[in-house]
């Protein structure tokens, strides 16, 4: 099943996209169907559903505890380990904020690389949980990939991560990386980080990457939309209960229509780097995702963004087993390749 495109038709690539825009905007696009047809395929079916009977189950249980969070973290970095597509650990302490290299040894002549901002709800989630992702991005654009190890909460509140997000972008610079030759790239709470990096350096006047992908962004932090959303229809993996406590931790006391932890709320600029924007259509952070993209399209921001129907939060991450993810790494290697390339 190939995604539902709306967007400004003008984002850079390198190679043809799975779905040509339909529209300017998620609001003028053509309904989702739900025939037999237009379903997801069965292998992406059989997962969801075996992640709806399993795993969302136990993440709704999970007692609010420094025991569960670390056992979550746990599973979650030796999971991205073991399916990686390499088993090197380019672990750098060199700049303020530390990070994994993927990529580094196959393509160590390059003057580019993807400076990947993991998620895991800002509580847990690792550069080791995201290597799998970052070691295919690598593969399919040809580009070292950085993943800075930011401080988490509750250990660390906001705006920890997002300055951590900053330094490790300011390193690379420093380092003799160009920001034409930097794409930046986020999953989830990742993507909230991305945006908040791309507000931060339009505020300081500062050289903005080359381009932005964003995987199932975690763009609003208020759960009015999402609550309805998982009450209507059970999100295969994204737990409400888990994402309320993330929210507690990370952002304790702050509004969440704070720009600063919610970047929906911010006011895009057409100034800011083109886009591409993926999502699925099954989970609940969706409603979200759609609003960023309309207000883009609002105001004038190059973008592209990816309905993917049936899919689950950040179904990239499956790529090995899902035809859907595989599509949508190779559209994100096209994305990528055509923000880099002339630079």
């Amino acid at each position: 099943m190939l995604p539902q495109a709306t967007g400004s038709g003008d984002v850079p690539h390198d190679g043809r996209m799975s779905a040509a825009p339909q529209a300017d905007r998620p609001s003028e696009r053509r309904p989702v169907l739900n025939g037999p047809r237009s379903q997801g395929t069965l292998r992406s079916r059989g997962l969801a559903g075996g992640l709806r009977l399993f795993v969302r189950p136990a993440l709704d249980k999970m007692p609010p505890t420094h025991a569960s969070l670390g056992r979550l973290r746990a599973l979650t970095s030796g999971a991205g380990r073991a399916a990686a597509l390499e088993t090197t650990n380019d672990w750098s302490s060199d700049g303020p904020v530390p990070g994994l290299w993927v990529g580094r040894k196959r393509f160590f002549d390059s003057d580019r690389v993807i400076y990947h901002i993991h998620g895991g709800g800002f509580t847990f989630g690792s550069p080791w949980s995201h290597k799998a992702l970052a070691s295919r991005m690598a593969s399919e654009t040809g580009v070292p990939v950085f993943l800075p190890d930011y401080r988490l909460a509750p250990e660390h509140p906001h705006p920890a991560a997002t300055e951590d997000a900053l330094a490790g972008w300011n390193w690379l610079i420093s380092m003799g990386f160009a920001p034409e030759n930097i794409v930046v790239s986020g999953d989830s709470a990742g993507g909230n980080l991305a945006l908040q990096l791309v507000a931060a350096l339009e505020a300081q006047g500062a050289a903005m990457p080359a381009g932005v992908v964003l995987l199932s962004p975690w763009v609003d932090l208020d759960f009015t939309d999402m609550t309805e959303r998982d009450k209507a229809k059970k999100d295969p993996f994204l737990a409400v209960g888990l994402a309320e406590l993330c929210r507690a931790q990370y952002a304790p006391g702050v509004d969440p229509s704070d720009p600063a932890i919610s970047p929906i709320h911010y006011v895009p600029s057409p100034d800011w780097p083109p886009f591409l924007i993926q999502c699925g259509g099954g989970e609940i952070f969706c409603g979200g995702i759609e609003q960023l993209a309309e207000r883009f399209a609002e105001h004038g921001v190059r973008h592209e963004f990816q309905l993917w129907p049936h899919q689950f939060h950040v179904f990239q991450v499956f790529h090995p087993v899902v035809p859907e993810a595989k599509i949508a790494m190779r559209d994100i290697g096209s994305f990528v390749r055509g923000c880099l390339r002339g630079n």
